[in-house]
């Protein structure tokens, strides 16, 4: 049960600071104390738009399909990770909403805003999970993430806003069981795909790794852009911050803060024991 509080702390991050790309630029040093919190926190608010959308569009679907296709005991607790996926996206979008009303009054997703045609993609993708094994895979390398921001929240608990942290205590304890069960699912499933099947899922979630997960492009710029509306001083750097975002991708510290040994050491080590995924692997920890 998580208890939230009736106001929202508008003096404090939603999100710790090194979580964010824009730290990693020399424009964020420029920022006042009111700008940089204020992009923390929108910034915030699209990481939990993130989380919705990973647990709603992809995981959500995925175990819905795999339910009758699994060994009893594990369909069994694929009820329980079908049930957590859904709480969680309730509170992530009930938060938002607190936070910044006049953005999710009438929708989930301001930042992360897919075009109705790619929702449709994603969604029939996750529904074949047998031959869209990628989706599991992305389940797992985002989940056991999950647990290691959950885990910074954690330790930043006195300087993070309360009903952040209170959902992130949650989120860590239930997402350490369902990066347990991703890998029991990949026990399952990965033997029984045709080796051209694991070399096309290699690929699609190498480029998925590519275009979505490392450098900040889309989202990140209409998180850059909602900051400029909320500050008009800030509209004349908008190209000189889009091209510093870009940039944030090559940065060894960002790389690390995403993807790495101490974040998803589970995912890399399965991710070394399949020939098939040492594209993907290289990807998450290039220098």
């Amino acid at each position: 049960m998580i208890r939230s509080r009736d106001v929202v702390d508008r003096s404090s991050c939603f999100v710790p600071e090194f979580l964010t790309p824009l730290f990693y630029t020399s424009i964020y040093r420029d920022l006042n104390e009111e700008q940089r919190l204020c992009y923390n926190q929108l910034h915030g608010c699209y990481c939990n738009e993130q989380i919705m959308f990973l647990e709603r569009c992809l995981a959500e679907p995925a175990l819905r399909s795999l339910s009758d296709r699994l060994p009893g005991p594990l369909r069994g607790s694929l009820r329980t990770f079908l049930a957590e996926e859904k709480r969680h996206s309730r509170l992530f979008r009930r938060l938002n909403r607190r936070c910044f009303p006049e953005l999710y009054r009438r929708r989930d997703f301001h930042f992360l805003a897919l075009s109705p045609g790619w929702h449709r993609v994603v969604r029939a993708a996750a529904r074949r999970p047998f031959f869209f094994s990628l989706v599991i895979w992305l389940m797992l390398l985002e989940e056991e993430r999950a647990v290691a921001i959950g885990l910074e929240y954690l330790r930043g608990k006195d300087r993070l806003e309360p009903n952040f942290v209170a959902l992130h205590r949650l989120h860590v304890g239930d997402e350490i069981g369902h990066v347990h069960w991703d890998q029991q699912i990949l026990d399952v499933l990965w033997p029984q795909i045709p080796a051209w099947s694991r070399r096309l899922n290699a690929i699609l979630l190498r480029w998925i790794v590519d275009e979505f997960l490392i450098t900040p492009k889309r989202s990140n710029w209409r998180v850059v852009r909602e900051l400029a509306v909320r500050f008009p001083e800030l509209r004349f750097r908008l190209p000189e911050i889009r091209r510093a975002l870009a940039a944030v991708g090559a940065d060894p510290a960002w790389r690390d803060a995403l993807h790495s040994g101490a974040t998803i050491p589970r995912t890399l080590d399965r991710l070394r024991a399949v020939p098939e995924m040492d594209p993907v692997r290289e990807a998450l920890l290039a220098r």
